[in-house]
């Protein structure tokens, strides 16, 4: 639910907007790109931390 309300506030909609105007797979799609988006950088932050030596 939470990623539903930080979607919808992306896009400046309400939930309801965007529950009306994106299917599911959609939503889906949005949620594992989110996600992979996050991996990527907390990896590039670990990769850099230990460059630095921290």
């Amino acid at each position: 639910m939470e990623f539903s309300y930080y979607l919808a506030e992306r896009l400046r909609m309400t939930v309801g907007e965007m529950q009306d105007r994106m299917g599911n797979d959609e939503f889906v799609a949005w949620g594992v790109y989110h996600g992979r988006r996050a991996q990527r950088q907390e990896l590039a932050e670990k990769s850099a931390r230990a460059k630095h030596g921290r």
